[in-house]
């Protein structure tokens, strides 16, 4: 499956559910920009739903948001900020057409050299290059208990997110592969850390809503009948009942600036080799 397929007819279930944990997150990832982002012009590359374009716009930013998947840029709607259908590896921009760009949660998703390639070619000299991941360093305790419950009641992660958990993780989820990752794409000045991030989330309802519409998992609940599913969340919100106040998932913002001409020109061959690399997770 390609990873945009796992995304499909998920919208409005990843905006009422996922967006409970990754609106708090963009706010984050916003907040961790090098450069003040009011009045400028950025991409929100993998935009989903548009929780960064949301953070984005509130910041005063001017907003173009972008992902693959057509149902969640249909989602978003355009009265709000021009949306394009589009594979993060090749963007339909010109180079330098941004102040910033924005990527919550994609680098998880593909190869990050290559993709922070890109990321840095649709910006300005100058301009920042900002991302999140989740963090590698230890289990995330609510994450676990939900997934054991699922597990109990037959779900079985897709190949692709195995893949993606093996393949890319190892990148994505270690501070410094992941700027090492930017650096490799010509990002300078570059900023990567781990840290616990309390998102003020205390209902256990709203946190088993997050795990369960996760495009590795949503298919698998919807496929069950109506008293299953029940008793399959019933069991999740027990499962964290005790861990929603301490909860603090681990997470890792990246930012850095785009380099001079002369490097980022040097730094085009990932580009290439983001061609090469268009994987299906």
């Amino acid at each position: 499956m390609a990873l945009g397929t796992a995304y499909d007819g998920l919208a409005a279930g990843w905006d009422t559910g996922a967006g409970h944990v990754y609106r708090p997150l963009a706010r984050a990832l916003v907040a961790a920009s090098p450069v003040a982002l009011g009045g400028r012009l950025v991409l929100d590359v993998g935009s989903g739903t548009g929780a960064v374009a949301e953070a984005a716009a509130a910041s005063g930013a001017r907003v173009v948001a972008a992902d693959r998947t057509v149902s969640m840029v249909a989602y978003q709607g355009t009265e709000r900020w021009p949306a394009v259908a589009a594979d993060a590896l090749r963007l339909p921009f010109v180079d330098g057409a941004f102040d910033a760009t924005l990527a919550g949660f994609l680098l998880n998703h593909l190869a990050p050299a290559p993709a922070l390639a890109e990321l840095a070619r649709v910006v300005r000299p100058g301009g920042a290059v900002l991302a999140s991941t989740w963090a590698a360093e230890r289990p995330d305790p609510v994450k676990t208990a939900i997934d054991a419950v699922i597990t109990a009641w037959g779900w079985v992660a897709p190949a692709w997110y195995q893949a993606m958990k093996t393949e890319v993780e190892p990148t994505s989820g270690d501070p410094a592969r992941l700027a090492a990752a930017a650096r490799e794409a010509g990002v300078v000045e570059v900023s990567a850390s781990g840290r616990g991030e309390d998102l003020g989330v205390r209902d256990p309802s709203a946190v088993v809503a997050y795990r369960l519409t996760m495009p590795h998992i949503a298919p698998w609940v919807t496929a069950l009948d109506a008293p299953t599913r029940a008793e399959v969340t019933r069991q999740a919100l027990a499962a964290v009942a005790g861990q929603i106040e301490r909860w603090r998932p681990a997470v890792i913002l990246l930012a850095g600036r785009v380099a001079a001409h002369a490097t980022r020109v040097a730094a085009h061959p990932s580009r290439r080799v983001a061609d090469r690399s268009r994987t299906s997770l």
